[in-house]
């Protein structure tokens, strides 16, 4: 898995092959769609950077660019 923390969730997708099962999610716990990905920014994911890929779909929890990923929801 590449580091993409911090990067543009559109540009993350880019990265990954097409064949990948992904999905992006609010990390806000708000459950907002995340319909343009170039308007969100990722705050984690699972697996995490440079982690081997083993579980699908590989999961990114994104903010909109304009929140800090601070602001995610506790788990």
């Amino acid at each position: 898995m590449p580091d993409v923390i911090g990067g543009n969730a559109v540009r993350a997708y880019e990265q990954m092959t097409s064949e990948l099962d992904m999905t992006f999610k609010d990390a806000s716990g708000q459950g907002r769609p995340v319909d343009d990905p170039a308007a969100w920014k990722i705050c984690n994911s699972q697996p995490g950077p440079n982690q081997q890929i083993t579980e699908f779909p590989v999961i990114f929890n994104v903010m909109k660019v304009t929140e800090s990923c601070t602001d995610t929801a506790s788990k």
